[in-house]
C-alpha cells in the first residue's frame, strides 16, 4: 500500500497539500512542502482551519491532507488522496475507496496507538515522507516541534513511542537535544517572572498567577524583581535553575501537588543559539502556531525550514499580534458568566472571538479556570453564518470519555460534523443548533458514566 500511495504523490500533475492550522499541521506542511520541492513536484498549499468535502470532491488533483482528513473520508466523493493525520478516523480502513474515492490513510489509530499521545501528525508525514524522500532525515527536528506543540508530551513528561522514535532520531543526526529541566512553558521566550506566574503543570497556588507572591520568592533566591522581569530561564546559570527547582518542589510538597510532574524531558534545536528564542521546541511551536493563526502560515514554515532573518523579524510580529489577540479574548473571557449543562461549562463568544482561536481558549479556561475535576469545556464562535465549536476535558474524565466520538455523535445529530482526539475535539454546526448540540453531548456523557 506505501509503494501505491507514494506512486500517487509522484505522478500527480498537480498536488494539492492541505493542512492543519495549529503548529501539528503547520510542521507538517513544511515537510510536505520539503518534499514537494526535492522531488520536482508541481504543488500548492492550502492550511486550512476545517475541511470542506465539496472544495475538492470530483476533481483530477491528488491531495495530501496532513495532520487532517481522516475524519472526513466519510463525506470525500471522488477523491484521489494520501492522508496522514492522526485525529480519530471515521472510516477505519487504510485504503478508502468507497464513493469513487482512492485515498491511502495512514493514521495511528489503525496501528492501535492513541493518535493524542503516541504519535502526532507531522511524526505521521514525518514517517510516510521518509519513504518518498530518505533525506527529509534532515528535518526530523519538525516533528518534535509539531509533537510538543500538540502537548504529546503532557501525560508521560516526556514524548512516547513513535513520537520518541522520530525524536531520538532527530538527536542522533544532531538536530535536537534532550535534557531534564523544568517543564513550565516559556523556557526561551518568556521572562522568568512570567514563567512561574503561569507554569501549571504542575500547578503551585501560592505562586499561580500571584506576581507580589512569585517577586517574593524571586527576592528569596537573590534575583530582583528587575533581573525577573528580564531574564529568561535559558539565561540563567545552572545553579541559578537548580535553585529555583528546588524551592519550586519545596512549596509543591508542602502543597501536596506533584512534584514529579515539575521536571521531565525538554527538546532544544541544537542549530539554535542560546540566546534564541526558537531553542526550546515548544517555544518553537508557539511561534509558528502564532504565524498560521494570524493568517500568515507561509512564515512559519519558512521558519521551520531554516529561514531566519527578516522571516524571524516577521514571524515574532505576527507572534506579539496573537498574544494581544489572546489577551483581549482572556479579558473578554473574564466578563462572561459561562452556561452549565451537567459536566459541560459553555461559552459562546459570538462574532467576539477569532473562530481560528476557540481551541486555545478552551483550553485555557480547562487548565486555569477552576472548575471541578470532572469537566467538559465548549467554546464557540461564529464562522460564516455557522458555529465553530472547540471542546477540552479533564484529565480525569478523558480516562473515560473520547471527546472526538462523542462531539462526532452530537454534531452529525444537528447535521454538523465533528471529531478530534479523546481530550479535545472540534465541531462545525448550523448557527442556531448551539444548545441542541450541547444538549446531545451531555446526553451522551451521561449515557456513559452513569452507572
Amino acid at each position: 500500500m506505501i509503494s501505491d500511495a507514494m506512486d500517487l504523490i509522484k505522478n500527480a500533475k498537480k498536488l494539492v497539500i492541505y493542512s492543519h492550522h495549529d503548529s501539528d499541521g503547520i510542521a507538517s506542511a513544511a515537510i510536505a512542502v520539503f518534499v514537494a520541492k526535492r522531488l520536482g513536484l508541481n504543488y500548492e498549499l492550502r492550511i486550512k482551519n476545517q475541511l470542506d468535502p465539496l472544495e475538492f470532491s470530483d476533481t483530477e488533483d491528488v491531495y495530501w491532507f496532513n495532520d487532517m482528513g481522516s475524519s472526513k473520508t466519510g463525506e470525500m466523493r471522488k477523491v484521489s488522496a494520501v492522508i496522514t493525520d492522526h485525529h480519530n478516523p471515521a472510516i477505519l480502513e487504510s485504503h478508502i475507496t468507497n464513493n469513487g474515492n482512492n485515498i491511502y490513510q495512514f493514521n495511528p489509530h489503525l496501528e492501535g496507538l492513541d493518535g493524542s499521545i503516541s504519535q502526532s501528525g507531522s511524526t505521521t508525514t514525518f514517517l510516510f515522507s521518509m519513504n518518498l524522500l530518505p533525506e527529509v532525515f534532515a528535518i526530523s527536528h519538525l516533528p518534535v516541534i509539531g509533537s510538543v506543540g500538540d502537548l504529546h508530551d503532557k501525560k508521560f513528561t516526556r514524548l512516547v513511542d513513535m513520537d520518541r522514535q522520530v525524536m531520538l532520531l532527530a538527536n542522533e543526526n544532531g538536530l535536537v537535544e534532550m535534557k531534564n529541566d523544568i517543564r513550565y512553558f516559556g523556557r526561551s521566550s518568556k521572562p522568568i517572572s512570567y514563567m512561574i506566574r503561569f507554569g501549571n503543570d504542575p500547578k503551585i497556588n501560592s505562586l499561580y498567577d500571584r506576581p507580589d507572591e512569585v517577586y517574593r520568592f524571586f527576592e528569596s533566591l537573590g534575583i530582583d524583581r528587575r533581573s525577573a522581569n528580564s531574564t529568561r530561564w535559558v539565561d540563567l546559570k545552572e545553579q541559578e535553575r537548580e535553585n529555583i527547582i528546588n524551592e519550586l518542589k519545596h512549596r509543591l510538597e508542602n502543597e501536596g501537588g506533584e512534584v514529579a510532574r515539575l521536571t521531565g524531558e525538554v527538546y532544544e534545536i541544537k542549530s539554535e543559539p542560546v540566546t534564541s528564542i526558537l531553542k526550546d521546541a515548544r517555544d518553537f511551536s508557539s511561534i509558528i502556531n502564532a504565524t498560521s493563526r494570524k493568517s500568515h502560515p507561509e512564515v512559519g514554515i519558512r521558519l521551520c525550514l531554516f529561514e531566519r532573518g527578516p522571516t524571524l523579524d516577521e514571524a515574532m510580529q505576527l507572534y506579539n499580534n496573537h498574544t494581544e489577540t489572546l489577551r483581549k479574548a482572556s479579558k473578554i473571557l473574564d466578563g462572561m458568566n459561562e452556561s452549565v449543562m451537567g459536566l459541560i461549562h459553555y461559552y459562546d463568544f459570538g462574532s467576539n472571538l477569532e473562530n481560528n482561536i476557540t481551541g486555545t481558549i478552551a483550553t485555557r479556561i480547562i487548565t486555569h479556570k477552576r472548575l471541578p475535576r470532572k469537566s467538559i469545556v465548549i467554546v464557540m464562535a461564529n464562522l460564516e453564518g455557522s458555529k465553530k465549536i472547540s471542546g477540552r476535558i479533564s484529565p480525569l474524565l478523558s480516562e473515560v470519555l473520547d471527546l472526538s466520538l462523542i462531539f462526532r455523535e452530537a454534531a452529525e445529530s444537528v447535521g454538523g460534523s465533528g471529531g478530534g482526539h479523546r481530550n479535545a475535539a472540534g465541531a462545525l454546526i448550523s448557527m442556531g443548533k448551539e444548545k441542541e448540540f450541547v444538549s446531545n453531548v451531555n446526553k451522551i456523557v451521561e449515557k456513559i458514566i452513569t452507572p
